[in-house]
């Protein structure tokens, strides 16, 4: 099998598998947020929230290093994978410690506290499992990956029920976290140690190498998850959301819509991350051939951003009254904000591997400190007067940004930027729109399924993507 067939099977196999993975994890959101309502769903996504952004600080640009390292010739594959595993092990522990402690000096519930505590366990599986990554995309086999995120999503929805039946609160919920993120992680494991034998190592000496190497990635990953999360830790402090009678609620509201994006937003990490390795490997040594794979998955990228936002847009509020309830109106409008986002974020991904493949993280950095900065900025704004639509319109501005800033480090870089090929698909995503407008009384996941049906055969028939273009992927040689 050609390098390419095996991308074209593991993006096939992986996104089918993911899909499933989202589906399964938007019928636990679901469940979830109908069984907590606003209130409890609020707590829920502030406990994550805060996990999540010390989850990442604990990082330290591991994953990323991990795939390139192991990429390059004669790899001694079994030592850095050894030691990136035992420093993340380390450094997860320590953080997840601090979290622990920093939970306590904030202004929230003691349910909130108790179950940041309970709920820190699973971010310590969760951080181990996601730093394996690396081993499945150097040999093309994300499909093992997706295999265990589906079965760790479906151990966490079991639990999900058990516990929503025997009705034990919050920390019910919280525990059925920590289920599913160990059978996914275990499952990794095993599934990694076929390919690289690693263990705990402690050589201290790579330690620093890695480390040193790992920094400008780790600070752009860390001031990337402040913007990224940091909007729902403002909207719980009445200091700042000072006008909404009940802040709890709308990291709630803000949460359900976050949670789709945080869905949708899987492909471009699965997609790049497999092209990844090509990049790597052909950013110094064949910058033509590096240019090439961009383009092409700029192109892929695009195909799918268009009908996404166009979809949210018209179906977000039957979208958020499906999974929350009538409840969760008022996530409608985040989430039509939060679509442009999305897009954004689909090519804001492909464009931070591609300065990790340059090595420009250190200058990247920059980029992300610049976004953190202007971030909180307009956070600080927009969240006191419109709530949780400003903190949507505040991570749209800011993925905006931060896209633009790193389409011009890699111009200066390479002095190349990818052309966007969207006259076709945003002539087929108006079609597809069309559609959707004229059928809007129908059932949604009918609408959902019709509307890609007329987008992609729109798309085809105009030539956006033809068969021999799918053909020639499949069988050419990168």
């Amino acid at each position: 099998m050609t390098v390419v067939r095996k991308i074209a099977y593991n993006t096939v196999i992986s996104a089918g598998a993911r899909l499933i993975g989202v589906a399964l994890s938007l019928v636990s959101l679901g469940l979830i947020a109908r069984y907590l309502g606003t209130e409890g769903f609020g707590n829920y996504s502030l406990i994550l929230a805060f996990l999540y952004t010390f989850n990442n600080i604990a990082d330290l640009g591991l994953y990323s290093l991990m795939v390139r390292e192991i990429s390059k010739p004669d790899a001694d594959e079994k030592k850095i994978a050894s030691n990136i595993f035992t420093i993340r092990l380390v450094a997860v522990l320590v953080f997840m410690a601090v979290a622990s402690i920093i939970i306590w000096f904030f202004p929230y519930s003691s349910q909130v506290k108790n179950g940041t505590l309970i709920a820190a366990v699973s971010f310590i599986f969760l951080s181990m499992g996601q730093v394996l990554m690396g081993i499945f995309q150097k040999y093309l086999r994300t499909d093992r990956s997706a295999v265990a995120d589906i079965l760790g999503r479906v151990a966490q929805l079991g639990l999900i029920i058990l516990f929503i039946k025997i009705s034990s609160g919050l920390f019910g919920i919280v525990f059925a976290l920590i289920g599913g993120c160990f059978v996914n992680f275990i499952l990794l494991f095993i599934f990694a140690r076929k390919y690289v034998l690693f263990s705990l190592d402690f050589d201290f000496s790579y330690w620093r190498k890695i480390i040193k190497s790992a920094l400008p990635i780790a600070v752009s990953i860390v001031l990337t998850l402040i913007y990224f999360k940091i909007d729902s830790i403002f909207l719980s402090l009445s200091a700042i959301n000072r006008h909404s009678p009940n802040p709890i609620s709308d990291v709630g509201v803000y949460g359900i819509a976050y949670k789709i994006l945080e869905g949708l937003i899987f492909f471009p990490a699965m997609f790049v991350g497999l092209i990844m390795p090509l990049l790597s490997n052909s950013a110094f040594t064949d910058p033509k051939k590096f240019k090439k794979i961009f383009q092409k998955a700029t192109d892929i990228l695009i195909i799918f951003i268009i009908p996404l936002i166009i979809g949210l847009l018209m179906l977000s509020l039957p979208i958020v009254v499906l999974i929350g309830g009538t409840d969760f109106s008022a996530s409608a409008p985040v989430l039509n904000v939060l679509a442009f986002a999305i897009g954004l974020i689909f090519l804001g991904n492909l464009f931070g591997n591609g300065i990790i493949a340059l090595n420009r993280q250190k200058a990247g950095a920059w980029i992300y400190f610049i976004g953190m900065i202007f971030n909180i900025i307009l956070n600080l704004i927009y969240i006191p007067k419109y709530r949780y639509v400003g903190a949507a319109a505040t991570t749209m501005a800011t993925e905006f940004l931060v896209t633009i800033l790193m389409m011009i480090l890699i111009y200066k870089t390479i002095h190349y930027l990818p052309k966007f090929n969207v006259i076709k698909p945003l002539i087929a995503g108006a079609i597809m729109a069309g559609f959707l407008y004229s059928f809007s009384s129908w059932n949604i996941f009918i609408l959902t399924g019709g509307g890609l049906i007329v987008y992609l055969l729109v798309l085809y028939l105009i030539k956006g993507i033809r068969k021999e273009e799918v053909q020639l992927l499949i069988k050419e040689e990168v």
